[in-house]
């Protein structure tokens, strides 16, 4: 009896997988496809690819609509959401690059990719200007990542890429390493930017994400969010997100820690948000109290001679009550960076020359 081989049948690549050889916005050209990340945590519908011209390289984000159809549900309502996301975010870029925020990722172009001449084959793109690695890679870099200098300067270029958006009142609440990326990296002059606009908001204009208390990546946010306590008043709440975040990428850059993962690590199971059946006003004494210890652990972290200084921003900037987040004696509203951005430019600038006997 004649035996008939199986066929297998091999998943069809999407549109957006197959730019590789493209030309794009004046002659740039597509490199292949990367490969994505199993442990990141966006782009989930979209693409990666890097692009070159005359020697420079630029950063391609391509729309997936195949990648977003499998999540399943209506495919019209689909659609209408991942354009609207992707419109969203091309008009922030733009609303960015008008006002001059040179500490927010500049996107260099946008339009569509025609793959084969079909609407089916139409790929929404975007191309920025290409880094060399975000915050969490640049630390692994066993020289590159280790300098404290590096980590302050860091920190004042995050600070003052928010209070860029803060003054243009947009909040970007996804603030994650991975969204911290690194410039000229190996040169004394790398310049670190915020990254994915995405999710942002703002105070007058619409949003995608304006109907949602937490926008972000979860493992990001604030405990008032975990516990359910969300202020009415969008400064309050949004920017002081947005404060909380700042102050945990410090604790990463020192910790490797997220701020939410120690004041848990150092709290009871019995008061976690899953467990706890009470209000936060009732929650927020333990919290306190978890959060001290927290301060001491970060402070065996980070170099002495800057100890003080560091733990007094870390608690100003994460405390669990987020009415008492900033500056002492200063509101939370789109001027509440400023004093940050001063003491990290100081204390970068004297660690640099050696003042804090720290490199």
């Amino acid at each position: 009896m004649r035996q008939h081989k199986r066929l297998q049948l091999v998943p069809m690549s999407s549109p957006a997988e197959q730019l590789e050889g493209k030309q794009i916005d004046g002659e740039w050209v597509i490199g292949p496809l990367q490969p994505k990340n199993p442990l990141a945590t966006g782009g989930n519908f979209s693409q990666s690819y890097n692009a070159t011209k005359d020697g420079r390289v630029a950063f391609v984000k391509a729309l997936d609509f195949k990648r977003a159809f499998a999540s399943g549900g209506d495919m019209t309502k689909i659609l209408q959401q991942v354009l609207e996301l992707f419109n969203f975010e091309v008009d922030m870029l733009r609303f960015c690059e008008a006002k001059r925020m040179d500490r927010v990722v500049r996107a260099i172009g946008s339009g569509i990719i025609d793959t084969d001449g079909t609407p089916f084959g139409q790929v929404p793109y975007l191309l920025f200007e290409a880094a060399d690695a975000d915050m969490r890679r640049h630390l692994d870099d066993p020289v590159l990542g280790a300098g404290v200098a590096w980590k302050l300067r860091c920190m004042h270029h995050i600070t003052t890429g928010l209070k860029q958006l803060h003054g243009a009142d947009v909040v970007h609440q996804d603030l994650k390493p991975s969204n911290v990326l690194i410039f000229r990296a190996t040169e004394p002059t790398r310049i670190s930017k915020l990254a994915d606009l995405g999710r942002a908001s703002r105070s007058s204009g619409y949003s995608p994400f304006d109907h949602m208390d937490w926008a972000g990546d979860p493992k990001y946010a604030p405990p008032e969010v975990h516990y359910g306590f969300i202020q009415t008043d969008w400064h309050l709440r949004r920017i002081g997100y947005d404060l909380y975040m700042l102050g945990s990428i410090m604790c990463f850059l020192f910790t490797r820690t997220t701020a939410y993962s120690l004041l848990m690590k150092a709290l009871p199971s019995q008061l976690w948000p899953g467990n706890w059946g009470d209000t936060y006003e009732n929650v927020l004494p333990y919290l306190d109290h978890a959060f001290a210890d927290t301060e001491a652990e970060l402070s065996k972290q980070v170099p002495s001679s800057l100890a003080s200084e560091l733990i007094t921003i870390y608690s100003q900037l994460c405390k669990p009550d987020p009415r008492k987040r900033g500056y002492p004696g200063q509101r939370i509203n789109k001027v509440a960076l400023e004093r940050y951005i001063s003491i990290f430019d100081r204390l970068s600038r004297s660690t640099e020359l050696g003042r804090y006997q720290v490199s």
